[in-house]
């Protein structure tokens, strides 16, 4: 049975992989393009921890470059390792469920096992994250084999010891010959209190024989191994704490007779972390980053007391409201199966004192933590440790709503058995509809998962080989256009501007513009103006059918005008000339009134150095006193045209805006726009061939 629902939890996870989530997110994309660095480096210079985008640890991406070896570059095999270990964390966790079952009370070991690895299929976050290119699901699935292997070490022989004794154990209700006048009802059906599967081992009567080292040995490797996945590993120990608390005050005898197993597993474990935690000694910074950027200590608006209601009301009756992480405030769980997680709870709470339902109440505590000390509360991808702990309190609950049932009505415990497979049956089916119908047709989905620039991508590919390509207002560096031409290496990378604020029209070969439509609509229409053989038309919509991007096809040969440009050639150097200018308004200045400016840079050749413009409103009085009264030292665009990038025969055009000071009177003398560059790093500013002068001055009005 472990087998079938495996293969199909393989089947849930992997199914329609590269097409659901519908785009490439920005942080896969990100670590698609860091496993591809990985795949040209040598193994010995592969990371200890990649600092890009806020951090991140190692495993993953180590294992997501080998796939990119063994596959090639696709959405798919960014997805591939997370999706497996998705569908592998269905037997771990049953695994866990059998280790600990026994320990929890639990009378029929079996169901118990089979309703916890079931379980995390009907989670609709657990379907999310399984299927999407970050690091989760593999702290889930380190941390539910660590748990495992820390239970097994624990109760090693005593727990075989159970299972054989159990295995000799028939059910003597398949045996035994139904009563007379009781209505069908089997002896053992009316002493259901006698008819357990398994004996329960008593929390106040450990056995203190030594066991193998091997359990010990593998909770050390996966514990070690789970801080090379997600942040939320570090909070391991202090689910530890207590149950080492509660063990050495009630299981003192034990504690002893397993001290070289618990030495073992430690150093194992901190033998495993030691590359890591010394790279963090080496770097702290990289330590807490993330968390300070996210922390919501401190905060007298939005803080801990304010998250705790969305935290506790997850479960039920809030939940997520971010579309990449669940259909918004959907509740974590679904009506069938928060009544047996509110009662597995309860039965926790009710035997706290014991070890195993102590650290049940631990981990789901502790792994709360993350979205409770953090903004955007309650956050699914922040809680992601919590599941295994979950799991287990929904089996928990049911198996007690199973004893109840045969206490209350006396039917044999088959039928609960069953009643409680449909249920989780059932919850799966409802997560399926969920995540493939629901989830996968949200209009959100477009822009939380950069299906836009995924579009874009498969556009360039498609339709642009051989010609230059722009995006305004951004999009040329995004991750997922950098990771999906990166398959194309005939496609030329494409080139950025904030079209807002800078333009870059290529003069003396084909083009083709892209403009985010919601974000740009004021540069398409101006470089519509400067091509007059050319015109934008939309050819990409989001799932609403408005347009995303419109595109503009500049042909070889057409026309290029600058219709509102006031010629001035000047010639400055390393290959940057002014071709001419535009100001608004022309005429006087008056205090307190805004200049706009546009400077039009023709390029001759693709300068060295990225430079910083600096463009000031001066006064030059008769007696030739020069005197600022505005300005801005900038790079172009406010770096989104930076001069290193620009191409030869291309013609820049910086824009700027200047508010005339409320002191600003006119008086004799010229007032001047003088511009020019200068190395941000020496000072030196771009010299102008043939003159000693370093700027360029436009005249705006002369002689007041």
């Amino acid at each position: 049975m472990l087998f079938v629902l495996t293969l199909f939890a393989l089947f849930m996870r992997i199914w329609r992989l590269d097409t659901i989530p519908p785009g490439l997110f920005y942080d896969e994309a990100f670590n698609g393009l860091d496993a591809l660095t990985l795949v040209r480096t040598p193994l010995w210079e592969w990371p200890i921890f990649f600092t890009g985008n806020f951090g991140r640890e190692p495993l993953l991406l180590w294992l997501v470059g080998i796939g990119h070896t063994l596959f090639g570059q696709s959405i798919w095999t960014i997805r591939l390792i997370p999706a497996l270990v998705g569908a592998l964390l269905t037997p771990a966790l049953a695994w866990l469920a059998w280790e600990v079952a026994p320990f929890l009370g639990v009378r029929n070991r079996r169901a118990f096992a089979l309703w916890s690895g079931a379980a995390i299929l009907a989670l609709l976050w657990s379907q999310i994250f399984s299927r999407y290119g970050l690091r989760l699901s593999f702290f889930v699935f380190l941390q539910t084999l660590m748990w495992a292997s820390l239970w097994r070490a624990w109760g090693g022989r005593e727990g075989k010891r159970q299972t054989e004794e159990g295995k000799r154990q028939p059910d003597r209700a398949g045996r035994q010959a139904k009563g007379k006048g009781d209505g069908g009802r089997t002896t053992a059906d009316r002493r259901p209190q006698t008819n357990t599967q398994y004996p329960i081992p008593s929390p106040q009567s450990p056995v203190p024989n030594p066991q193998s080292p091997i359990p010990w040995l593998l909770a050390g490797i996966f514990g070690g191994l789970s801080f090379y996945t997600y942040l939320p590993s570090r909070l391991l120990p202090l689910v530890l704490l207590p149950m080492a608390a509660a063990a050495l005050w009630q299981h003192r005898p034990q504690v002893m007779a397993q001290g070289r197993g618990i030495l073992l597993a430690a150093l194992t474990a901190l033998i495993v972390i030691a590359p890591l935690g010394i790279y963090f000694v080496q770097n702290p910074v990289s330590f807490t980053t993330r968390i300070g950027q996210v922390s919501v200590l401190g905060r007298e608006e939005g803080g801990i007391l304010d998250n705790i209601a969305p935290v506790v009301g997850m479960f039920a009756w809030s939940g997520d409201h971010n579309p990449r992480s669940n259909i918004p405030f959907r509740p974590a769980l679904d009506p069938l199966l928060a009544p047996f997680f509110v009662a597995g709870l309860g039965l926790a709470l009710w035997r706290f004192w014991r070890l195993a339902h102590l650290w049940l109440l631990a981990g789901l505590g502790v792994m709360l933590l993350p979205t409770l000390l953090s903004e955007y509360a309650p956050n699914y991808q922040r809680a992601i440790g919590v599941l295994p702990f979950i799991v287990l309190l929904i089996a928990l609950g049911m198996e007690g709503a199973v004893r109840l049932g045969r206490r209350l009505f006396l039917h044999g415990h088959l039928l609960y058995l069953t009643l409680g497979s449909a249920l989780i049956l059932a919850s799966i089916l409802i997560t399926w509809r969920a995540y493939f119908v629901t989830w996968a047709n949200l209009p959100a989905l477009f822009p939380a998962w950069d299906v836009g620039f995924t579009r874009l991508a498969e556009e360039i590919v498609e339709h642009d080989q051989g010609v230059r390509v722009y995006i305004s207002p951004r999009g040329s560096d995004h991750p997922t256009v950098r990771y999906l031409l990166a398959q194309n290496p005939e496609i030329s990378t494409p080139y950025g501007f904030d079209g807002r604020i800078c333009m870059r029209v290529a003069t003396d070969a084909p083009a083709h513009y892209y403009f985010l439509s919601n974000e740009d609509q004021r540069s398409k229409a101006l470089i519509d103006s400067y091509y007059p053989d050319a015109a934008a038309i939309p050819v990409i919509w989001d799932m609403e059918g408005a347009a995303w991007a419109e595109q503009l096809a500049q042909p070889t040969g057409g026309a290029v005008i600058f219709p509102e440009m006031i010629s001035q050639p000047a010639p400055l150097s390393d290959g940057i000339d002014l071709l001419g200018y535009w100001l608004y308004p022309e005429g006087e200045l008056a205090a307190g009134e805004r200049l706009y400016t546009r400077f039009y840079w023709q390029v001759n050749q693709s300068p060295s150095l990225d430079y910083t413009a600096f463009s000031h409103l001066i006064h030059i009085a008769e007696d030739g006193t020069t005197t600022q009264i505005a300005g801005a030292d900038r790079p172009p665009g406010e770096g989104s045209c930076p001069t290193s990038d620009w191409l030869s025969g291309e013609v820049v055009i910086d824009e700027l805006q200047f508010v005339i000071p409320d002191d600003f009177a006119a008086t004799n003398g010229e007032i001047y726009l003088e511009i020019g560059f200068y190395n941000a790093a020496t000072g030196q500013r771009l010299p102008i061939p043939g003159q000693e002068g370093d700027r360029i001055l436009i005249v705006i009005k002369g002689d007041w």
